[in-house]
């Protein structure tokens, strides 16, 4: 091994005359009992060490300066020499008016070396755990098939140099959002107006209320085949990630850091193992896969997200509208029939509630959506979200013309999510 550098700069108000040369420089190190120092070598515990110090003024101030540089030469003697040196910065802070600048170390670069692979490890781990789960159980990217030549037009996809999927330029703090961030799968809005119209216990639904409370990918897939909890690698993720970053933005660690980065990884890679081991126990209704698909959707992209929110709320309009202009039989065997939006924009269609062009935007728009919801490496061009937040607002105007609302029907009884999700794109 070569010798270990180490260099400290230490600055120090002369104005009392206070350890204002090298040899009272000196003196003050070798104030602590077990430290000696004789010529270019500082002894501590009976080891020597390389030792040497440089006085300097500070121009146009009355603070001095010394330039201390220290250097084991055995990789047998590292563990006393990180004592030594955590002596001496606790001596020169005592004196110094800010704390001792590091100048170089060696040791934390060691040390930074040696935690690399093993953050590095960890990290891919975690991609492909996150990554096998997409393929295997949610399926992105099967709406890359066939679809009409101005949607394609209007969505295209990110090439990676490297031809890695989009996880792989996930930052490693957002890698813990597609299994820790939680989210709810029920429409929050109708709930509560089923709440204020529930005359009894009778008339409400847990299972529903239930859906209301965010809950994440790691509660409901992982929980239940893996003994822990989201917060105990939630919690080592988020500290990992702290360390991570002092390591690969170049700033010094210490001993206890590089101890700390090897323990809470085993923890972490101990639980990601179990969870990839017992990946194929895992079963998911199209529904479930739907709702993961864009939960991970709006995590990866906030143009995503933007019009995943816009969708669903044409959704629900779309009900509201077949639920005023449809009749009664109609409109119930959409809801409880789970029937498609492209369905009901069908129905809305043949009945001529809503006009034909704007029906094709509609299933322009659903195209849209489930391709971004399938195929995360998509980027949308700013038009779509401009038409969709104009059919929007269109179908906002065309429902408050609807004046005759059929007084057996009431919206409050009716759930959007009982909709199927959107389908895929037909050949």
């Amino acid at each position: 091994m070569e010798n270990l550098k180490v260099e400290y700069l230490a600055i120090i108000n002369s104005k009392e005359g206070f350890c204002n040369t090298t040899p009272s420089f000196n003196n003050l190190i070798q104030s602590y009992g077990s430290v000696d120092i004789k010529n270019k070598y500082i002894i501590f515990d009976g080891l020597r060490f390389d030792y040497d110090v440089q006085r300097g003024e500070i121009q146009n101030n009355s603070h001095l300066f010394y330039h201390v540089r220290l250097g084991c030469p055995s990789d047998r003697d590292v563990s006393i020499f990180l004592s030594l040196l955590k002596s001496i910065r606790t001596i020169l802070a005592k004196v110094s008016e800010k704390p001792v600048e590091v100048l170089w170390d060696d040791v934390s670069s060691s040390l930074s070396y040696a935690a690399y692979p093993v953050i590095h490890e960890i990290e891919n781990m975690m991609r492909k755990l996150i990554t096998k789960f997409m393929l295997t159980k949610i399926g992105l990217g099967w709406t890359k098939e066939a679809v009409p030549k101005e949607v394609s037009e209007s969505i295209r996809t990110k090439k990676s140099s490297a031809g890695n999927n989009y996880l792989f330029e996930t930052d490693f703090i957002q890698l813990s959002d597609f299994l820790f961030r939680p989210y709810s799968t029920a429409n929050s809005s109708k709930l509560l107006d089923k709440l204020r119209s529930a005359l009894t216990t009778n008339d409400v639904n847990i299972e529903e209320l239930k859906e209301l409370v965010p809950t994440s990918n790691w509660e409901r897939y992982f929980q239940p085949i893996v003994n822990c909890k989201s917060e105990y690698l939630q919690t080592r993720w988020a500290r990992l990630y702290d360390l991570r970053c002092l390591v690969a933005h170049n700033n010094f660690i210490g001993h206890e850091d590089f101890e700390n980065i090897l323990k809470i990884s085993g923890e972490v890679k101990e639980k990601l193992a179990e969870a990839l081991s017992k990946l194929d126990s895992i079963h998911m209704s199209a529904e479930q896969k739907e709702e993961v698909a864009e939960n991970i959707a709006t995590t990866v992209n906030s143009t995503h997200a933007e019009l995943i929110s816009i969708w669903i709320s044409i959704q629900q309009l779309l009900i509201e509208i077949a639920m005023n202009a449809l009749d009664h039989v109609q409109a119930r065997d959409l809801i409880k029939n789970k029937t498609s939006t492209r369905m009901i924009i069908d129905k809305l269609v043949n009945h001529s509630v809503i006009p034909v062009k704007l029906a094709q935007e509609l299933i322009k728009l659903q195209l849209s959506r489930d391709i971004i919801v399938h195929n995360v490496d998509a980027e949308l061009s700013d038009s779509v979200l401009l038409t969709a937040d104009s059919v929007k607002h269109e179908l906002i105007d065309f429902l408050e013309t609807l004046d005759d609302i059929p007084s057996s029907t009431s919206l409050e009884e009716i759930n959007p999510d009982t909709l199927e999700p959107s389908a895929a794109p037909s050949q």
